[in-house]
């Protein structure tokens, strides 16, 4: 058996791209911590509250501190039925930080998930660029510049320097993508190791994504993963270890937590009628931002009936996870930011339009491959959680990390056509957007933060 961690070693071909998309991390990582060092450095000797400190204070797009305030004060701030692992995976983290707090009086939280960030977002580059040139069969430059574009999208950027869960998502899927996409070209399967590690954390940070783990599997190894020992070893075992997860951080985290929450609750609203009161405003506001539900019921309390879902499609899902709106820049729905906001100009929805033509045009074209089927079925599950069923719909930007990199590979379809023309005139359109939307989505991100 060949060493599985090889596939991280950086190659000859690659050093380059990984400086480069180091020190672009870098850099945006840093104008976050510049953003927040005041505030979210704050220790106070691990003598404080850790929802206080960062809740409601990040201000990123309306991506979630729980990172943050699972490094300072460890409990499950993320939901664990939806994110079943993922409190359990920054435990380490907790610990370094704690250990940083007790001795330095200093909370490193920011430091910790940034380099972590970096990291993933680095090996997420790498991955995208092996699958441009190695299964899609595209030169060093064409993938470079399809890496590129994949990280110029508004929501890939911002989530390479957010401490939420997205660019974790976002890695292990496009590493699934490459792996899986290797196999399907080789004419080979995947071993089931492989598919079992990668449908534990996949659905152990996601539940979704470890879905699309299993889709994935369908896809290259066909009807092998009906096989009992398939099925018991690549997803019978790591769902009854991602269970048993969960069921220890339920009993243990969860339950002890809520109490411990709805105590406090309680007795402030007992003492302080204006927290009383604004404590109900404000779940007000955020049920009239979730929307109607068809149900109180687990999961299905997520379901959105009332936004609109032409705008859902335009100015969230198409428009803000491509490129940032001009108003309210990377401003958050519960913090002020109106549900619908509008381009200042008709320009941006021609360039949002350019880059869906190019992507459904690829998915036409590259319709009989397996991998761009694989990944149509992923699509498949993200527009109908958010845009049909409209689980986040008012914030479907900053789940682009999900599915956005569907568009480069599809866009990749295109770049192999018979027809040189035509596919002189796609690289000059692609390069022509990346450097537009790289320069437009930095250039209002960077201002935003300084």
């Amino acid at each position: 058996m060949k060493n599985p961690l090889k596939i991280f070693v950086i190659r000859k071909d690659e050093r380059w791209l990984t400086v480069g998309f180091t020190l672009f991390f870098i850099i945006m990582n840093a104008l976050l911590i510049h953003k927040h060092f005041a505030r979210f450095t704050m220790a106070n000797h691990g003598h404080i509250g850790a929802w206080s400190l960062f809740n409601n204070w990040l201000y990123l797009s309306g991506y979630d501190p729980y990172a943050y305030m699972t490094l300072t004060s460890y409990t499950d701030y993320y939901a664990i039925d939806r994110h079943p692992l993922l409190t359990a995976f920054f435990y380490p983290l907790y610990l370094l930080n704690h250990w940083i707090i007790m001795t330095w009086n200093f909370n490193a939280s920011m430091f910790i998930m940034a380099v972590l960030v970096v990291i993933v977002s680095v090996y997420s580059a790498v991955f995208m660029y092996r699958t441009f040139k190695e299964v899609m069969g595209l030169k060093h430059s064409d993938s470079i510049w399809l890496t590129v574009l994949l990280f110029s999208f508004s929501s890939v950027m911002t989530s390479a320097m957010s401490p939420d869960h997205f660019i974790f998502s976002m890695f292990l899927l496009v590493m699934t993508v490459y792996i899986f996409g290797t196999s399907i070209k080789q004419g080979k399967v995947v071993e089931w190791y492989k598919v079992a590690v990668l449908y534990f954390f996949t659905v152990g940070i996601t539940l979704t994504n470890g879905v699309k783990t299993l889709l994935g599997a369908l896809f290259v190894d066909g009807k092998r993963t009906f096989r009992l020992k398939y099925i018991a070893l690549a997803f019978v075992l790591p769902t009854l270890l991602c269970l048993g997860g969960y069921a220890l951080q339920y009993e243990y985290i969860h339950i002890p937590h809520a109490n411990r929450t709805q105590a406090i609750m309680d007795k402030r609203k007992a003492k302080e009628p204006a927290f009383a009161y604004q404590d109900s405003i404000n779940l007000l506001k955020s049920e009239q931002i979730r929307g109607r539900q068809i149900s109180e019921l687990p999961f299905m309390s997520l379901i959105n009936l009332d936004s609109s879902r032409k705008w859902g499609v335009v100015e969230w899902f198409f428009g803000e996870s491509i490129q940032l709106h001009q108003d309210y820049v990377l401003g958050d729905i519960y913090l002020g930011r109106p549900l619908v906001v509008h381009y200042r100009s008709w320009f941006n929805y021609f360039v949002n339009a350019v880059v869906i033509l190019l992507f459904f045009c690829g998915v036409f074209v590259g319709r009989h491959k397996r991998i761009i089927q694989m990944l149509l079925s992923w699509f498949a599950i993200d527009f109908t959680i958010h845009i049909i069923l409209g689980f986040g719909i008012n914030e479907a930007n900053i789940n682009g990390p999900h599915w956005l990199f569907f568009i480069p590979v599809a866009i990749a379809c295109l770049y192999r056509l018979d027809n040189k023309k035509v596919v002189a005139v796609v690289k000059n359109v692609v390069m022509v957007l990346t450097v537009y939307l790289a320069v437009y989505n930095c250039w209002l991100t960077v201002n935003y933060m300084l």
